[in-house]
């Protein structure tokens, strides 16, 4: 897909982020936060190699310095040609193997045939390393009985895991979080895009006034947010009131978005309304269903944060054909995907910030068509021509029940997804009656349930 117009020059940022060799802990990373330091001020967390919470383990830096195969003498393949061509955190062996030893130790995908495939499943489980070779498939097939020679050399030594983040304050210390990865080498849409969205996010915040406080965080997947989460006062993880895993915004897919593990909470909410009334195309799955990542550490017990992953996914089994690959490249992205996401994200935002509830200062029925008030929206009539909206059945049915939320406890927000409308359009028009003095709009802050204790 080709890029059009980028007025939030997300690719340019994403391009630039995607050329650091980045990992849970990687020589590049320095390099990578240097850059994002660039656009946004982030204070730097620091987890040393060897470091265990829970039985997860920062892992050591590793690094490749060979890794050739060859048959009668001519390498066939050079892992080194790419940073995804040798499994992360790979051990070394040199040797001869016959074609039936060696496939066990090649990981290739015949439905990408020029890629090469992310193995990352030792930097999460360092105590299971082997080997692997990551070959694209159109070397692969022409691979086959034989004897090879395997040369890969890498090496272990310590270092550190890096997260950074970056709090935009607000009048309130109650904070909503928003996170990507930063463990993806080279990879786009799966990572650094995503990344450059939240960016520009925050640039935008930066602009504005806001009652909430807001957290950036980057880093490492899983491993991160374990232990960022493990280092923070229980004082501060009790005003984390929700928050958003940002991934995967910029291919042709739905934007997809989980529940929170309770679910129908104020930022499920949210998230639904900025959904229907700012997308084509949306999908709301449960919790962990067909899409799932940090999430599962911000819920975990003693945490309890509120929190969903928006992404974008093809179907339950594939989030994107170049998924976990090589060729998940700036190249990908859609320019208007990426401005979607963005615009959805900034929706979410201005919903939580303005929601209310509404205090009525008057008894009995108001005849909104009157003058004085001028507040009725026009329904259907077979006998009168009128120039209305196509959902105006709906805006005529929110005025049959419309008094009755006007209690001090129904929210703007419950009334928009009740009557399928969009929240600033319904918050516009109830700031109309407000400023004819017949209701009080009343902050609705985000209310979270007390974290649990052992």
């Amino acid at each position: 897909m080709k890029p059009t117009a980028d007025p939030h020059q997300f690719l340019d940022l994403a391009r630039d982020l995607c050329k650091f060799a980045t990992g849970v802990v990687a020589d590049e990373n320095d390099a990578l936060f240097k850059r994002l330091d660039q656009e946004l001020a982030l204070e730097l967390f620091y987890y040393s190699s060897k470091e265990t919470f829970n039985g997860w383990e920062v892992p050591l830096n590793w690094r490749v310095n060979k890794a050739e195969l060859s048959r009668d003498g001519v390498v066939v393949f050079d892992g080194k040609s790419h940073t995804l061509g040798v499994g992360r955190y790979s051990k070394s062996f040199a040797g001869e193997l016959d074609w039936e030893h060696l496939k066990p130790h090649l990981v290739t995908n015949p439905d990408l045939p020029d890629a090469m495939m992310f193995h990352c499943m030792w930097q999460y489980r360092p105590w299971q390393a082997d080997w692997a070779l990551c070959i694209p498939h159109n070397i692969y097939r022409t691979l086959g009985p034989g004897k090879y020679r395997v040369d890969l050399k890498t090496e272990y030594s310590p270092g550190s895991m890096l997260v950074g983040h970056h709090i935009k304050q607000g009048k309130s210390n109650k904070t909503i979080i928003f996170q990507s990865n930063t463990c993806h080498p080279h990879m786009a849409n799966d990572g650094f895009a995503g990344t450059a969205v939240l960016i520009r996010l925050f640039q935008w915040l930066a602009k504005i006034d806001t009652y909430y406080s807001y957290r950036l965080i980057l880093g490492p997947e899983h491993l991160g947010t374990v232990f960022y989460l493990r280092d923070q006062p229980q004082e501060t993880i009790g005003d984390f009131v929700s928050g958003i895993f940002e991934e995967m915004p910029g291919t042709s897919a739905p934007i997809k978005a989980t529940s929170t593990f309770l679910g129908n909470q104020m930022i499920d909410q949210a998230i639904h309304n900025a959904l229907r009334h700012q997308t084509s195309a949306y999908e709301l799955v449960p919790w962990r269903m067909g899409a799932g990542n940090d999430e599962v550490v911000w819920e975990a017990p003693g945490y309890e944060v509120p929190f969903v992953e928006i992404t974008r996914s093809e179907n339950f089994e594939k989030p994107f054909k170049e998924y976990h690959s090589s060729l998940d490249t700036v190249e990908l992205m859609d320019p208007a995907k990426l401005t979607e996401m963005h615009q959805v994200l900034k929706s979410v935002i201005r919903i939580l910030e303005h929601n209310a509830v509404i205090n009525r200062k008057f008894n009995g029925l108001i005849c909104l068509s009157h003058p004085q008030y001028n507040l009725y929206k026009e329904r259907p009539d077979p006998t009168v021509a009128k120039d209305i909206s196509s959902n105006s059945e709906k805006w005529g049915y929110l005025q049959d029940c419309l008094f009755r939320y006007f209690d001090g406890e129904t929210t703007i927000l419950d009334i928009a997804q009740k009557h399928d409308l969009s929240f600033g359009e319904l918050r516009h028009y109830l700031e109309q009656f407000e400023e004819k003095d017949l209701v009080k709009l009343e902050f609705s802050e985000i209310v979270r349930s007390p974290v649990t204790k052992v």
